[in-house]
């Protein structure tokens, strides 16, 4: 059979348990067991699938996922997060769209104490959207930047998902958690500025806060130290020992968790329930995280046994264009893939067949992840199938409509598509920072 024909067949098999619903580390396993039994010579292939299971995931680099997870469900569930939204919100003042600024603002901030988001939608949206809903916000400016900001938690570290595209990608975590965090600032600076710029042209759309209440300057200082400066602590203990290079990301993950304890203590919200419902979510994402991993790495084996990767890689190579051409067709293959698929199967599945070309064009890996995780989130915002629109309709006001929730969401698709065009033409916005950190 040529490769191409088995590539397709393979590929098409993949896509069609997906549509059943079937767990995606299920999915993978399944067919990973199909193709090593037929394509291995049977209980050989087996026996060799078996060995791949226990190696993709006894690696010390994967150490931060369940640390990163745990963090981020104690400070949701512990009220940590909702009391420095509070404090942020009455320290802002008045500007145009100060609720949806606000948004913007908690998720930078959180993006960099969840790795989630998923959590992070969540809960912006259940803290923020009755309270723009009460203000007269249109449901617009409410919505989309609770989806905008909360995807941000896929590229400012500590994200989960980087942390699983490295580890299939078999490159550094250190250097593809750091690569994402000043497009990350860059998006949500951009966030920022379309929601002034538009509130200023249209200010029905965000009622202005002529009644909000002043507040001295010493309260507002009184405010972020007990309130924000905590977290800041936090964020720094996770992201700034990794920049000073202190800690390695499994030790920042582990320096984070602590501190995501000790947070809940000095807010006297360390409870036996907040514990227990932190473990056991944490626990189970980790599970399915790694049973996707498990069932990936078997994926990308058999892809590269049956030779179409490296046929692939090679006609890739060969084609009369520029390599930013590949790359932008690599990225329309993500950015497709995220209207009508989850991110971490869309991610498992592309890895390992974009790599061995990226490889193949001596391109930057580091470079090339950071967009594809910047790719990746546009998924998780575009209709019909992103898993934030979703999210977000379970939190937003009654009589919403999916419609409206799409409309909200397509100012910060584009933003962010504008982000992947900088980023290819200024390479150096992903590369810089971690060839600062990882000089080695």
């Amino acid at each position: 059979m040529v490769w191409w024909q088995l590539l397709l067949i393979i590929l098409g098999s993949l896509c069609l348990l997906m549509f059943t619903r079937y767990p995606v580390a299920f999915v993978f396993m399944t067919l990973n067991c199909c193709l090593f039994f037929f394509l291995l010579k049977g209980a050989t292939g087996l026996s060799m699938f078996a060995s791949t299971l226990y190696d993709s995931i006894a690696t010390f680099t994967l150490l931060p996922v369940p640390m990163f997870l745990l963090m981020g469900e104690l400070l949701f569930r512990s009220g940590v997060a909702q009391r420095a939204i509070n404090g942020l919100d009455k320290m802002l003042g008045r500007i145009p769209g100060r609720m949806s600024v606000l948004t913007c603002i908690a998720g930078i901030i959180f993006a960099a104490t969840s790795g989630s988001t998923m959590a992070n939608t969540a809960m912006l949206g259940s803290l923020l959207v009755p309270e723009m809903e009460k203000k007269g916000y249109d449901k617009k400016m409410a919505m989309g930047p609770i989806m905008g900001s909360g995807d941000l938690a896929m590229l400012i570290p500590p994200s989960g998902t980087a942390v699983l595209f490295a580890s299939t990608a078999q490159i550094s975590v250190g250097k593809v958690l750091m690569s994402g965090l000043i497009p990350g600032v860059i998006m949500g600076v951009a966030f920022i500025a379309y929601i002034v710029v538009k509130t200023v042209r249209s200010p029905s759309l965000a009622p202005d806060d002529s009644e909000l209440e002043k507040i001295p300057v010493g309260r507002k200082l009184r405010l972020f130290a007990v309130d924000v400066l905590p977290l800041g602590v936090l964020i720094f203990a996770v992201i700034g020992t990794i920049l000073l290079g202190i800690a390695t990301p499994s030790e920042a993950a582990a320096l984070g968790a602590l501190g995501a304890l000790l947070l809940c203590a000095y807010n006297r919200t360390f409870t036996w329930a907040v514990i227990k419902q932190s473990l056991i979510s944490s626990c189970k994402m980790t599970a399915m995280c790694f049973g996707i991993i498990i069932g990936a790495t078997g994926f990308g084996q058999m892809l590269a046994y049956t030779g179409a990767v490296s046929n692939l890689t090679r006609l890739a190579t060969s084609l009369p264009v520029p390599a930013t051409v590949v790359v932008i067709m690599m990225l329309a293959v993500v950015f497709i893939g995220g209207c009508f698929m989850d991110v971490v199967p869309l991610m498992m599945i592309t890895i390992p067949i974009f790599y061995p070309i990226i490889n193949g064009l001596e391109l930057d890996p580091i470079w090339f992840a950071c967009l594809c995780l910047v790719g990746l989130s546009v998924g998780n915002i575009t209709p019909p199938f992103g898993m934030l629109l979703f999210v977000m309709s379970g939190v937003a006001p009654k009589g919403t409509t999916m419609k409206e929730i799409y409309t909200a969401a397509l100012p910060y698709v584009i933003i962010t598509v504008l982000v992947i065009a900088l980023l290819i033409a200024v390479p150096q916005l992903c590369t810089w920072l971690p060839g600062v950190i990882y000089t080695s």
